[in-house]
């Protein structure tokens, strides 16, 4: 979880995915601090997340800014590898097709992006559920 706050998508990715090892980087100590009590099975580490390498990972959840989504996107194409996937609470990647939309209670939307060509190209294809 890219910029984890207080940790409620590190939680929802638990719920959903319970032997996925979870991580969560948050600039705020604060904030890194009641996630890492709220999120006792995730590694929780304070950090930048524009500075955090994100090679390693197959999925990169985060809840941004509208304005902040192209860059998060220029991101993970530039470093995950082929197969890994962007996801992203509310916020759609501006002119980029996701490989699926996912309506949760309370109006809300999950965009989900994967890289299937790999770093540096950007995949046109995808399909939207509702």
């Amino acid at each position: 979880d890219a910029g984890c706050g207080l940790g409620d998508g590190l939680r929802a990715l638990r719920r959903a995915y319970p032997q996925a090892r979870l991580e969560g980087v948050e600039w705020s100590w604060p904030l890194r601090f009641l996630c890492a009590l709220r999120c006792p099975w995730a590694q929780v580490r304070r950090g930048d997340m524009w500075r955090t390498d994100w090679s390693s990972y197959q999925l990169v959840y985060l809840f941004q800014r509208p304005e902040s989504m192209a860059r998060a996107a220029a991101k993970a194409q530039a470093e995950m590898a082929p197969g890994s996937w962007l996801v992203s609470l509310e916020f759609a990647v501006p002119g980029v097709l996701p490989q699926a939309q996912l309506r949760l209670p309370g109006d809300r939307v999950v965009w989900i992006y994967r890289f299937a060509q790999g770093p540096n190209v950007q995949s046109k294809a995808g399909a939207a559920y509702g």
